[in-house]
């Protein structure tokens, strides 16, 4: 059967097009581009303040893994960070260390060659955080271990107390041998006692710190009740503040409430964090390089903020691939990584005060009044050519400084630096006393997510 219709088909679809076409040209051309983005807002509040102690820029030394002839090679470039603390010997290196020798006997990871002494520590052109160790006592509570303890702790203060004035006791206790956890404490407890009042007795001027776990700050409580009339020899608490963004306990967002908490339940002002870092295992995603860094300077300014007097970095050299400061390329030789790249920004930049922000996305900022300028650092994380305004809250900005951004190909790229390229801010208005930028731009020069902007103004 003939059926018009069927031939009428493609001509009726001919002209649709044609029309369709026709349409399209006569609107303008900006109808046919998706809409601008509205900005995302953060605000900067220059006079909500937190003075930034100098010793926050502090690292670990890792003697383990840094020999005693590399050492001053890794210590240069340390300076090159602009780190003005140094915490001695390291970690749990620290619970098997003998300061005669130089040496870890008994350890299982002792190294086949030594790192650095105590005398190249002292001599490193920074201040000292020297650990002293509570093994064996914590896994063998003996009268004869405990006088052995105590014994080193005086000799140790009496050697070294005139130059190093921060001392810590013990290295992660509720990680050692001997026994549940409550038992671990209460023989902490007892040795860190004896401890303290030796190395007060010693040396009046110097800082002791006993160390405890930051996400159960109950346990502050049962440490300053054992102490009882010994609590007066404590000075501070030393923590180890390892965070990231997944939800969990060591969520980041915590951190504000626990050392509140903390300085609450032991009437200690002194905060010293001797190791921290934005940890794969913390983190949504396993984060590590830029996209580790850009939740790296929001906890250090979290960690500003709630009070930390003191910080050391932890790992400095890339042994946690993917969060050190520095990658060794061959014995003594070290090269920047973005965490390294980004504790410079801040070590040389942000001084003076850290100020309270606000908005989407988290960002960092701080206020030096002496030259009357304030460094502001957005984490872009996974923005797409989204435009973000920094308000400064009542503050008359006159002019932008400076802008840079610290960009990779791949933000999660490990044993690589990141690229630093300067941007050009057009984005100012002096009548608002804002600054727009646009965050992971896909231009030229800007090649990945995860950028870390940083912008430098000057107010009158």
């Amino acid at each position: 059967m003939y059926h018009p219709f069927r031939r009428s088909v493609p001509v009726i679809a001919v002209l649709i097009a044609v029309l369709l076409a026709a349409s399209l040209a006569a609107m303008p051309s900006q109808a046919l581009t998706p809409a601008a983005k509205s900005p995302l807002q953060v605000w900067v509040y220059p006079g909500n303040k937190v003075a930034i102690q100098p010793t926050v820029y502090g690292v670990n030394n890792e003697w383990r893994h840094i020999t005693s002839a590399e050492f001053p090679a890794f210590n240069a470039k340390l300076r090159s960070f602009g780190y003005r603390l140094l915490r001695f010997p390291g970690g749990w290196e620290s619970e098997h260390y003998d300061w005669a020798t130089n040496t870890t006997p008994g350890w299982s990871k002792a190294p086949r060659q030594t790192g650095a002494n105590a005398t190249q520590a002292k001599k490193a052109g920074v201040k000292a955080a020297f650990v002293v160790k509570t093994a064996p006592y914590v896994g063998n509570p003996t009268t004869a271990n405990l006088n052995m303890l105590k014994n080193e702790a005086r000799r140790l203060v009496r050697a070294h107390g005139g130059t190093v004035k921060h001392w810590l006791i013990g290295n992660e206790w509720w990680l050692q041998q001997g026994g549940d956890r409550a038992t671990k404490l209460r023989r902490y407890v007892t040795v860190a006692r004896a401890i303290a009042r030796e190395m007060k007795d010693a040396n009046r001027s110097i800082n002791v710190y006993v160390t405890g776990d930051w996400t159960a700050p109950w346990e502050f409580t049962w440490m300053r009740n054992g102490f009882a009339a010994g609590w007066r020899h404590v000075d501070g608490v030393d923590l180890h503040i390892y965070a990231g963004d997944d939800g969990s306990a060591t969520d980041y967002r915590h951190i504000p409430r626990n050392l509140a908490a903390i300085k609450s339940r032991t009437g200690k002002s002194k905060i010293l964090v001797s190791e921290w870092a934005a940890t794969k295992a913390n983190s949504v995603g396993t984060k590590r390089a830029l996209r580790s860094v850009n939740t790296m300077v929001v906890i250090m300014h979290t960690m500003i903020r709630a009070g930390v007097t003191s910080m050391s970095y932890w790992p400095a050299p890339d042994i946690a691939q993917g969060i050190g400061l520095v990658h060794e390329v061959r014995s003594g030789v070290y090269r920047d990584l973005p965490h390294g790249q980004a504790f410079r920004w801040m070590a040389n930049g942000m001084t003076g005060h850290s100020v309270a922000t606000t908005g989407t996305p988290a960002t960092v900022a701080s206020h030096h009044t002496g030259n009357r300028t304030i460094t502001v650092l957005i984490p872009s994380k996974e923005l797409s050519k989204q435009p973000v305004t920094v308000h400064f809250a009542n503050t008359n900005v006159t002019q932008v400084l400076s802008g840079h951004v610290m960009w990779m190909k791949d933000p999660n790229a490990i044993k690589q630096a990141a690229n630093i390229t300067g941007i050009s801010v057009t984005g100012f208005d002096p009548a608002k006393n804002t600054v727009t930028v646009t965050a992971n731009p896909a231009t030229a020069g800007r090649g990945s997510s995860y950028e870390l902007i940083k912008l430098v103004v000057r107010y009158r």
